[in-house]
């Protein structure tokens, strides 16, 4: 199963796990890359949420790209927000290798229930994010799925 997570200090996360990829490798989606169905977990200080999330593997590649080019210049912001648009966050880098994750989900769009969460972390712990992404896009290629 494939899974990323966003670690942060006192144990608060961010963890995205893969459950079913629908069309992989033969079709792509209208959100690019692969549709996902995936569980996620959330803890932010005493909150916590654990639901299910769609997202595409094309959303996670952009997202990776972001990510990847903030850690290595130590500065800048990479946001996610998955097609549903009930996962928005942000990861926010300072020039000392300091990093704020601040964001919200909300389980049913419909209805007002909403977590928002912040937490901090650091590059070291980002270093580990970005190797898991980068299996994920190794796997599932970038917007356009695979290359065949």
């Amino acid at each position: 199963m494939e899974e990323f997570s966003i670690k942060g200090d006192n144990g608060n996360h961010l963890k995205i796990s893969f459950q079913e990829v629908y069309g992989f490798p033969e079709s792509t989606c209208n959100w690019g890359g692969y549709e996902v169905r995936s569980s996620i977990e959330i803890k932010s200080n005493n909150f916590m949420v654990k639901s299910t999330l769609w997202t595409s593997t094309g959303e996670l590649h952009d997202f990776f790209k972001r990510l990847e080019a903030c850690n290595k210049e130590i500065k800048g912001t990479a946001n996610f927000t998955n097609y549903e648009s009930n996962l928005e966050f942000v990861v926010t880098y300072d020039e000392l290798g300091h990093v704020n994750i601040k964001g919200k989900f909300e389980e049913f769009t419909e209805n007002d229930n909403e977590l928002k969460f912040e937490f901090n972390s650091d590059q070291s712990y980002l270093s580990l994010t970005l190797e898991e992404l980068r299996q994920i896009v190794k796997k599932y290629g970038n917007m356009r799925g695979v290359e065949r």
